[in-house]
């Protein structure tokens, strides 16, 4: 099984269903737009949440089935049980690994299956990307330019409108504004020392601007907001590629609910609030990577560990996906190599090839070496 799972023809298997079911689902939400976005913007949200559904739980699936990650939870059971997947939300989440956005699609999809309503803050280049970056455009996600000024209005208007969804949205949020690396983490010390704020060890320090000016624009419509906090072992390296080649790893998802009455109005307040927010999540990350507890050294009051159930939608999505679309490709495959055309065979050995590129090409955007980020430089806005 792990030869299946290594073995780059998989792999171009499996970029085949997602583009070919994603660019399918793509083209359902063009029309649905066309067609019920002007009359009626509720009716076709409700819609929409099926086909971001079926893309994103094509990636969930790497991880819950053909990785097979095991999953933590550390939660009030009172809160799991009256408020999680139930309330709109943001979820304020570290941002030290690859696949981050996988685990809290994830953490969505177990809590009450809310993914397809599953937003996030995305750099604008992002809804130019076919598949995930188009379905991002018609589920109303909030592309910034990484410029305050300009972000400004995106920030007041759309999450307002996101939280006045009739169904329960989840919002990610990254404070961070970049994966943490080394480099960046020397760059959030210097800061921190000339403004007087905390040095953080495992996390770089918060960009409160964009959540503090946002706030009083949609706080009456959000019940709270969610302090999660993701870890892998140290050994680990989770990424994609790890997912795809099968590799077994094991996420331990801290989640804590806060009323909204808890997050100050006051803009400075507020920003203080998140700089505390991050010292206590530096705290459990230390505690965690130095005792594999989040609580035995961060003060921190512990909270119950479960293992959440795992959802079979995903499972049964792939699987019809990989019946319409693979049974056809074997068919005309294996015509192609008994007609014993050349050119038959290298018209279809040329896009396999473009697929792995494909592949590749996709993965790198999540590998924390090859994003680009201006965060500690003079053109950081954002402070």
């Amino acid at each position: 099984m792990s030869f299946i799972k290594s073995s780059p023809v998989t792999h171009i298997l499996i970029t085949l269903v997602f583009l070919v079911s994603g660019l399918t689902v793509n083209l359902l939400q063009l029309l649905f737009f066309i067609i019920l976005w002007p009359l009626h913007k509720e009716l076709f949200r409700k819609i929409n949440y099926y086909f971001s559904y079926i893309i994103y739980s094509e990636l969930v699936f790497l991880s819950d089935w053909w990785a097979g990650v095991q999953y933590y939870f550390y939660v009030d059971k009172d809160d799991y049980n009256n408020y999680f997947g139930k309330e709109h939300a943001i979820f304020i989440i570290n941002h030290k690994y690859e696949i981050d956005w996988l685990t809290a699609w994830v953490v969505n999809d177990r809590i009450g299956g809310i993914l397809g309503n599953c937003k996030a803050f995305a750099k604008n280049s992002l809804k130019y990307m076919p598949v995930i970056g188009w379905a991002w455009w018609f589920g109303e996600f909030l592309f910034l330019q990484r410029d305050l000024v300009k972000d400004k209005y995106t920030i007041e208007t759309k999450l307002k409108t996101l939280f006045e969804y009739e169904n329960p949205v989840t919002m990610l949020l990254y404070a961070e504004g970049t994966r943490f690396t080394k480099e960046k983490q020397e760059a959030s010390i210097k800061f921190a020392r000339t403004k007087g704020l905390p040095e953080l060890k495992e996390h770089l320090l918060p960009r409160t601007k964009g959540f503090s000016i946002g706030l009083p624009h949609f706080r009456h419509n959000l019940p709270a907001v969610y302090n999660v906090q993701i870890a892998f072992r140290r050994e680990e390296k989770p990424s994609l590629r790890a997912l795809l080649i099968g590799q077994r790893l094991e996420a331990h998802v801290y989640i804590e609910r806060i009323p909204i009455e808890q997050v100050p109005e006051n803009d400075k307040e507020c920003d203080k609030w998140m700089y505390e927010l991050y010292e206590k999540k530096d705290k459990m990350m230390v505690s965690f990577f130095n005792t594999g507890d989040w609580f035995k050294e961060s003060g921190v009051k512990p909270l119950e560990k479960f293992v959440p159930p795992l959802r079979y939608y995903s499972l049964i999505n792939i699987i019809l996906w990989s019946i319409l679309i693979l049974v056809p490709f074997f068919h005309l495959t294996f015509n192609v190599l008994i007609s014993g055309n050349l050119l038959h065979i290298l018209m279809l050995m040329v896009p396999l090839g473009l697929l792995y590129v494909v592949l590749s090409k996709f993965m790198s955007v999540s590998e924390i070496g090859k994003t680009s980020s201006e965060y500690g430089t003079d053109k950081t806005k954002t402070k």
